[in-house]
């Protein structure tokens, strides 16, 4: 039931962002990503609620020993998020910008590989936290099993990826200017993440030494 209460809040939630800026209801592109985002988001609130359900909590608050610095990344992220829903109606509304028919479609399936891998990756980390922290009140160690085998960050590589796909589901150029930005800050912060951990976490520098890549096998 409270997964239930959470898909409406956040159908509710997301369509004001597309549909108050947009000026109207009959838009296809703003259904076709809120329904992509309701149903994914969904899937991995029921995945992580299966496995870990009290990481469902922990993800609502910063947990004791977050920095600052990820603090301020996680508030300028979120506004970067909903910024790309609100630039999207109003360019809707206004006729800013248009994309091809095929941009959409690869944003379509940016956005639901995004939030399979997404779910992927909360299934198998217990600790995937909001924020960034040493979380000794949950045993933390590092994981090392599904995505993680690929890429040290496969979390980011998805909100990546669903930034980018929901600017060209809504099929508007200058929403790529929010997700461009918060892709870029998401870079940023895993250089960052990836620092604190080295430092601070038993077993990462192994870890990194058996999956060498942050975000891009065979790149970076």
């Amino acid at each position: 039931m409270k997964a239930v209460g959470l898909s409406l809040l956040l159908f509710l939630v997301l369509g004001a962002l597309i549909f108050v800026p947009a000026g109207r209801l009959d838009w296809t592109a703003g259904w076709i990503c809120l329904a992509i985002m309701v149903a994914g988001f969904s899937y991995v609130t029921l995945r992580v609620a299966r496995r870990t359900p009290s990481l469902l909590r922990r993800r609502m608050k910063a947990g004791a020993g977050t920095p600052l610095w990820d603090r301020i990344i996680v508030i300028i992220f979120q506004l970067l998020f909903m910024a790309i829903l609100i630039v999207g109606g109003l360019d809707r509304r206004y006729g800013w910008s248009s994309l091809p028919a095929w941009a959409q479609g690869l944003g379509v399936i940016m956005m639901i590989a995004a939030l399979l891998l997404l779910g992927w990756a909360m299934g198998q980390n217990p600790h995937f936290e909001t924020t960034v922290r040493i979380q000794e009140d949950q045993k933390h160690r590092v994981i090392d099993s599904g995505p993680y085998r690929l890429v040290r960050h496969p979390g980011y590589v998805a909100a990546i990826l669903l930034m980018i796909g929901m600017a060209l589901t809504l099929e508007s150029a200058w929403a790529l200017v929010p997700a461009t930005l918060g892709a870029a800050e998401l870079i940023v912060r895993t250089a960052l993440e990836d620092r604190f951990l080295h430092a601070n976490l038993k077993g990462y520098r192994e870890f990194a030494r058996r999956t060498r890549y942050r975000l891009i096998p065979g790149v970076w």
